[in-house]
């Protein structure tokens, strides 16, 4: 079976943003908590005037479309390793002076320590190869005070549900993962003293499972999963509908971590514009 963080595997799913638009709306269309996940993530960020901001796998950035204001008299830096998610982002964000968009690996990101406030890492922490090195990287270019933010789903949430179901089908799936609701508090406690876990509650009401089939297709981590085709995943989830809809739960959340104890921070120190963003 593939593993989540196998780099391949996840070069692969990420080289195009087809798939990571397939799985995004699904979101949209069938989530019944109606707050959008990257509207629900703004506003669980603390975000203060003249701030310096890193999102690492920010992927097509749509969560930032619209929302660029939040970052007032400051400066984001959008990264991920793939180039067509960020051109994807630069379209998404309008490109506004006050963002940059660079690729960098989180294992080795290239900048001074200390240099931001706030560093984010939403929804790809589980895919990282070396996790405990790319955490020290994050503590190591946060100022004290700054604050780490980083999505991630639960091990029993809507995937785990669809595994399930595909089970009988002679389809394994990896649901779990390095990085999860169950297991990122204590990761994330040797590297920062303060950690807190905010869930969101929702789930998934599917009523076209053509769009669930086309969802679990756009995945990896799933063995056996070229024995079904489309139409016979549509069927196959059609006949688990009650009333025409197919609810599944989801397990959100998002940790938010803290540098030192107190919260406080510093004055800009350092001057990320006389380094550049390594060549990956």
């Amino acid at each position: 079976m593939a593993q989540i963080n196998d780099a391949a595997a996840v070069k692969g799913q990420y080289a195009r943003t087809a798939g990571l638009d397939t799985r995004i709306s699904l979101h949209d269309k069938y989530s019944e908590n109606k707050q959008p996940f990257g509207d629900w993530l703004l506003s669980q960020y603390d975000i203060p005037r003249g701030s310096r901001l890193l999102e690492l796998g920010c992927g097509t950035a749509v969560m930032w479309r619209g929302h660029t204001d939040a970052v007032e008299g400051g400066e984001l830096i959008l990264s991920d390793l793939s180039e067509a998610m960020l051109d994807a982002a630069r379209q998404n964000t309008g490109a506004p002076k006050n963002i940059r968009f660079e690729r960098i690996d989180i294992q080795s990101i290239p900048y001074p320590d200390a240099c931001f406030d706030i560093v984010i890492a939403n929804m790809m922490l589980y895919h990282v190869p070396d996790l405990q090195k790319a955490l020290g990287e994050v503590r190591r270019v946060l100022r004290p005070g700054g604050r780490f933010y980083c999505a991630t789903f639960g091990e029993h949430g809507h995937n785990w549900h669809i595994a399930r179901m595909l089970e009988e089908y002679g389809v394994s799936w990896q649901t779990g993962g390095p990085f999860t609701l169950q297991n990122g508090a204590a990761q994330l406690a040797s590297f920062f003293p303060r950690v807190e876990l905010v869930t969101r509650e929702d789930a998934l009401r599917v009523t076209d499972a053509a769009d669930l089939a086309d969802y679990v297709l756009s995945l990896t981590g799933i063995s056996g999963g070229e024995k079904l085709s489309a139409e016979q995943l549509r069927a196959l989830f059609e006949a688990k509908m009650t009333d025409g809809a197919l609810r599944l739960p989801k397990e959100y959340g998002l940790f938010i971590c803290s540098k030192t104890e107190n919260g406080s921070s510093i004055p800009p120190e350092c001057d990320i514009d006389a380094t550049s963003a390594s060549v990956i």
